[in-house]
């Protein structure tokens, strides 16, 4: 494991959904994560963050499959993923969104919805195509309505707000229940007005049972949703612990900050 400083804090006491063991990953002769550790338990939101080239990004694209890991372990409820594919590691029950919304633009909002039912060997065209259960149908309402986006159902996703584009790849995300999400910057590019929207809508899901891990760059909203969080530096683990306490600590101003 890595040797980053654990702040002393409370933690649930609810089993590791995620763990990120000594994980490695290098590219030719640059090592862009070097011995990460992570875990996240069940029902949490864990932060991480860093100051940029920290590894983030890369960290969770080790943990979902797009790249394989030069060194180290990945496991989702206790089994090992390490080698598998990123479709593989859906449908065993992790989703995860992108700092760029990603959406399907000329496809209302319930049809971009629909698309994140479970569905294996089959095309874009026959997911939609195909008649969902009714069950799947109600699902994706209520996820829509949960994010606020209900009354856009039937609307052109790609005449969505940057913030709304994510609200929908969130409530995407949660379609088919995952055991938990993965975040990548929810409030990269969002107009302020919608940044707290975004950070009550992962609230309420996370009262709901979802579980996220997430990477961002605004210290408020990372402060305001985290109960536990990780400082990457130079591909390695810097701090960890409660939020409040671990943003104050020197090493973490000096690395992230500059001070």
């Amino acid at each position: 494991m890595s040797d980053g400083q654990t702040t002393d804090t409370v933690r649930r006491t609810t089993d590791p959904v995620l763990t990120v063991d000594n994980v490695t990953k290098s590219f030719g002769g640059v090592t862009a994560l070097d011995g990460a550790t992570l875990e996240v338990r069940d029902g949490e939101i864990v932060g991480v963050v860093g100051p940029n080239g920290a590894g983030k990004s890369t960290l969770f694209n080790c943990i979902m499959g797009v790249y394989e890991l030069t060194d180290g372990r990945v496991e989702l409820d206790g089994t090992d993923i390490s080698s598998q594919r990123t479709d593989v590691i859906v449908n065993s029950g992790m989703s995860r969104t992108f700092q760029l919304a990603r959406v399907f633009p000329d496809l209302t909002v319930r049809e971009n919805m629909l698309i994140n039912q479970e569905h294996r060997n089959e095309r874009l065209v026959e997911t939609l195509l195909s008649p969902s259960d009714q069950e799947v149908y109600d699902r994706a309402d209520e996820l829509l309505e949960f994010v606020g986006l209900e009354k856009l159902a039937s609307s052109p996703a790609g005449e969505l707000s940057t913030g709304q584009k994510k609200l929908l790849n969130i409530a995407g995300t949660l379609l088919s229940d995952p055991e938990i999400v993965l975040l990548d910057e929810p409030a990269a590019g969002v107009n302020p007005g919608l940044v707290d929207d975004i950070a009550q809508s992962i609230l309420d899901l996370n009262d709901r049972g979802a579980t996220f891990c997430i990477i961002e760059h605004d210290m408020d909203m990372i402060r305001s949703l985290s109960e536990y969080l990780y400082v990457l530096h130079n591909g390695t683990n810097l701090e960890q612990g409660e939020p409040e306490t671990v943003l104050q600590k020197e090493a973490v101003l000096e690395a992230y900050f500059g001070q």
